[in-house]
């Protein structure tokens, strides 16, 4: 790996020159975070003793390093982007045996209900000792047997794949809809203010993005408190996972980035929900069923490990698609609709560790 990556740097700084260099580096292989790391890291270091000057910013040539795969190499391109020219170079060495699959320790998820309407449910929140509901037309808040609701008012109508998100400190909420922001109280009473914005959606603790206010996904910026802000391709849903973090792009593919937004690989067999979870044997991620429109879905909880995705523990099914999934740290709220009754449920959905 280490010589394949000098060789190669050598070859790209001796048709680069004297250029100012920005380097960008992706990771479509099955390799881990911390060897695609070492390759970059040697290539770096080649290039510089090859006489290459390394810059961050543009204007500058662009050389873009991707680490790949087939059945018995790794390959290792280099694109040279140097005004209209394009250059491409490689270097490839053999992989090693694949080794076994590595023991996850698997995650049983329990399953209790929380509410259940006939209208879609967008997000429910856990507010003190009641709970926040947020629908297309409404709040409301639960507590015991008290009901207390008020209209979500907004002139422009919602688009038709409709999302929403909660967010709560109590006393005070924000819930975050299509192209609006509405933020409220629930002391004395409960009261909200509706008004259109494009202000970031909380994604997870910790992290938020835009949301495209006539679609049902993320525009493709997100910030990450530890990380900073990036510009990822237009996504549905993401979470945490340990270190990482995994995005359910709207191609089908969830990216796998690591620390400082490093991509890690991707898994291409998952739905577009994802939700992240903090369990006491580790970082889960709950993924949905790949498919769409009116059928059963299944929630199945994964361990993340070197870039791979290993089932973690069974699969809770359901009697309808999965409309939403949001993680909340340790524990993951979702949405179902039931399609022999009609009515929309959800769920809190907390990890109990098994062996």
């Amino acid at each position: 790996m280490s010589g394949a990556a000098r060789d190669l740097a050598r070859n790209v700084a001796a048709a680069i020159g004297r250029d100012p260099v920005v380097l960008t580096v992706r990771n479509l292989s099955t390799a881990g975070p911390g060897e695609a790391a070492e390759v970059r890291r040697t290539f770096e270091t080649a290039m510089r003793a090859g006489g290459a000057r390394m810059v961050d910013a543009p204007p500058a040539t662009e050389v873009r390093l991707t680490l790949s795969e087939d059945l018995t190499h790794f390959v290792l391109v280099a694109e040279i982007r140097r005004g209209g020219e394009r250059q491409v170079l490689l270097n490839s060495w053999l992989r090693s045996p694949a080794p076994s699959q590595p023991v996850t320790s698997q995650v049983s998820l329990e399953r209790k209900l929380l509410w259940e309407q006939d209208q879609p449910i967008l997000d429910v929140a856990q507010a003190g000792d009641g709970m926040l509901v947020l629908d297309p037309l409404r709040i409301l808040l639960v507590r015991g047997a008290e009901r207390q609701s008020v209209p979500v008012q907004m002139a422009r109508p919602w688009p038709r794949d409709m999302r929403g998100r909660l967010a709560v400190s109590s006393p005070a909420f924000t819930a975050w809809l299509p192209g609006a922001v509405c933020r409220g109280n629930m002391q004395p009473q409960l009261s909200v203010e509706c008004s259109e914005s494009q202000e970031p959606w909380l994604l997870a603790p910790g992290a938020i993005a835009v949301f495209a206010p006539d679609r049902n996904f993320f525009g493709g910026r997100a910030d990450i408190a530890s990380w900073g802000a990036r510009d990822v391709p237009p996504f549905y849903s993401a979470a945490p996972a340990g270190d990482a973090w995994v995005f359910a792009g709207t191609d089908g593919r969830a990216r796998i980035y690591t620390r400082g937004w490093q991509e890690a690989g991707s898994i291409g067999r998952w739905g577009s929900d994802l939700a992240g979870i903090q369990t006491p044997c580790g970082a889960r991620i709950l993924a949905t069923r790949p498919g769409g429109g009116p059928e059963p879905d299944a929630i199945q909880p994964y361990g993340l490990m070197e870039g791979a995705a290993n089932p973690a523990g069974p699969a809770l099914d359901f009697p309808g698609p999965v409309t939403a999934l949001w993680s909340t740290g340790n524990s993951a709220v979702a949405v179902s609709h039931d399609l022999q009754t009609g009515r929309y449920a959800a769920f809190s959905l907390a990890p109990a560790c098994g062996s």
